[in-house]
């Protein structure tokens, strides 16, 4: 008996023993998260009761669930406009989290169809959930948060938000992942467009939609540069950073390419910024980037500081 009541009292202290190293391993003073509060999950049914919001209770849902509004919000380039099959705008998918304050629990609906081109073809509703009722806080013309960019905790405990765009202008297509975040002050006007901050990280031009005839000058080199993918990269505090990878190639555009820019091979670069809280650091694979955006030859811009530009 004596036997087993030993063997019991060391296999207590064992995983008593494991159970506070684990705690106090997970636990650190050095970094206080500024956590937002956790969120009610979205429902399709949330989705549409938002959208009812942003048109007057006029949307409508198709037998894809796709969500649309026949009429263009106040503030936008087309606003009032319902003539036409294609009048108004469609749903392009909801973010959630805390983007003006902490703890705040808000979401971001991509409208598009209502804004020019020069205005990104649309821009986002900026929702607020108290308890269980949504109320509509803006809209933020030429933004482009939808359920498909990314989402990194904030100074303060907001949500910066982290996206892919992309551009087509005169045969020269754009790629790149803007930062934007969403300011906690009050609308001077019910749609007010300028309570939102946006910049890049990196954009690259991609000059190969121009069939090899640029501009119809032969002698002018292609650029293949696109910016690949954007993704979270976690971190010992509850910051995540951000990395994203670029690919860069040039073309001679016919037999007469011009001879100084010659013909490159594709070449993979990844940048990592660090997440500092008020803005981002490049880090990792900055240097290298940085030297073939100095290049006259590359058509890339790639920042060393990404912040909220103060207007």
């Amino acid at each position: 008996m004596k036997r087993i009541s030993i063997a019991v009292l060391l296999l207590i202290l064992v995983v008593g023993g494991a159970w506070y190293a684990y705690v106090a391993l997970s636990t650190t003073d050095d970094d206080t998260p500024d956590t937002p509060l956790a969120q009610v999950p979205l429902t399709f049914d949330d989705q549409v009761v938002m959208a009812n919001l942003a048109c007057g209770g006029h949307a409508s849902v198709d037998a894809k669930k796709a969500i649309a509004c026949s009429t263009c919000p106040p503030g936008s380039d087309f606003a009032g406009a319902s003539n036409g099959p294609d009048a108004g705008w469609s749903s392009g998918g909801v973010l959630t989290g805390s983007f003006t304050a902490p703890g705040m629990d808000e979401a971001l609906m991509r409208a598009s169809g209502c804004e020019s081109h020069a205005n990104n073809m649309g821009g986002d509703f900026l929702f607020r959930r108290n308890g269980s009722k949504w109320s509509l806080v803006r809209y933020a013309k030429s933004a482009i948060a939808d359920d498909k960019c990314l989402k990194a905790l904030w100074g303060q405990g907001r949500d910066a938000v982290i996206c892919e765009s992309g551009d087509m202008h005169q045969g020269i297509a754009s790629s790149g992942v803007q930062l934007m975040t969403f300011d906690a002050a009050q609308p001077s006007l019910p749609m007010d467009k300028d309570l939102y901050r946006k910049v890049n990280f990196v954009v690259a031009e991609d000059s190969s939609g121009n069939c090899g005839f640029p501009m119809g000058n032969p002698q002018q080199t292609l650029q293949f540069d696109k910016v690949d993918r954007a993704y979270l990269v976690p971190t010992d505090t509850s910051r995540p950073s951000v990395t994203v990878k670029v690919t860069l190639a040039r073309a001679k555009a016919g037999k007469r390419g011009v001879a100084t820019c010659p013909a490159a091979q594709p070449e993979s670069y990844t940048v990592t910024w660090k997440n500092l809280g008020d803005h981002f650091e490049a880090a990792e694979g900055y240097v290298s980037l940085a030297a073939r955006a100095a290049d006259t030859c590359c058509d890339l811009m790639v920042a060393s500081r990404v912040e909220p530009i103060r207007y």
